[in-house]
């Protein structure tokens, strides 16, 4: 038996539409306006409907959504400051909360202003270019991120065709801990996915070695070295060794400690140019590192969708 929704049962609705076992009496011409799908579908010529098709003289659609789903949607379609009551220091879990459902129906309905305002706010947890990264990176205090939550972002990308986040989701789930990645939860990730991340760890550690820790791995002087002593600094090297004994690989952190490599401010500054050229290479080559296509091709794909193929 059907009931009616408290909230969305408008006396002056046109449309019943039914989401598991809950109604909603809501306008045509509103869901027409911000959907292309709702819009097809009310165009056209209604079949001839039966006693049970009609409540309150308006006609019944079924709907095969969860009624959560749908509430968070007209949630958005009414309240025009549906996404203003965000908290801006919400948490990845929070965010997630609040617009799964949203971004699943958007993209299902094709309500792109919708689908575009959850990936911003999908893109404001995980960095899709270098800048915003190390501008989320130097937040004060850091943002937290707990392995259920980046789980469940990556499933919700994986499953709306939002693949831009997807490199750096996987660049965090592949710094997990081991007993975690080797555990299934019910928001985790498929097992496949998990061996490709599992896969990028170990990419990640190469990366560090070959890209953005390589200046101390392989320390080389500046061109405009101020003295000789440089050519001996076993320093740089002993750090590295600090770095490769960490639990998970980081080729993406910034290296902050420069006192300690007793080097000529000349080799400091070069190793500070090097380590920022590496990070760099090592964001654009994040998506290779976990078998995705790249950066450009990764927004094309979700472009097309969003009605913007360039």
């Amino acid at each position: 038996m059907a009931s009616q929704h408290p909230d969305f049962w408008f006396h002056d609705g046109s449309i019943v539409l039914c989401a598991d076992k809950m109604l909603f009496r809501v306008h045509q011409t509103v869901l027409a306006k911000h959907s292309e799908v709702f819009e097809d579908l009310f165009s056209l010529s209604p079949p001839a409907a039966e006693e049970d098709d009609i409540v309150d003289g308006c006609r019944v659609v079924l709907l095969h959504d969860s009624k959560e789903d749908f509430v968070d949607l007209l949630n958005a379609i009414y309240n025009p400051s549906y996404f203003d009551d965000l908290p801006s220091d919400a948490s990845v879990g929070q965010v997630l909360t609040y617009i799964s459902g949203v971004l699943r129906l958007s993209t299902k309905y094709l309500i792109r202003s919708l689908r575009q305002r959850c990936i911003t706010l999908l893109i404001s947890k995980f960095p899709t270019t270098f800048d915003d990264y190390v501008a989320k990176s130097n937040r004060d205090p850091p943002e937290k991120y707990d392995s259920d939550s980046v789980m469940r972002a990556a499933v919700l990308a994986q499953e709306n065709n939002v693949p831009e986040i997807l490199p750096y989701a996987y660049y965090c789930i592949a710094r997990m801990k081991p007993r975690r990645m080797l555990s299934q939860r019910h928001c985790d990730i498929s097992w496949r996915d998990k061996v490709v991340c599992l896969v990028g760890r170990e990419r990640l550690r190469e990366a560090e070695m070959t890209l953005s820790y390589l200046f101390l791995l392989v320390f080389q002087r500046a061109p405009t070295c101020e003295t000789y002593l440089c050519a001996d600094a076993r320093l740089p090297h002993a750090e590295w060794h600090v770095i490769e004994a960490a639990k998970s690989p980081s080729p993406l952190r910034e290296y902050t400690t420069w006192g300690r490599l007793n080097l000529c401010q000349a080799c400091v500054a070069h190793c500070q140019r090097e380590h920022a050229k590496g990070r760099r290479e090592v964001w654009e080559r994040l998506p290779g590192i976990f078998g995705l296509a790249s950066w450009e091709q990764l927004r094309k794909q979700q472009g097309f969708l969003d009605g913007d193929p360039k």
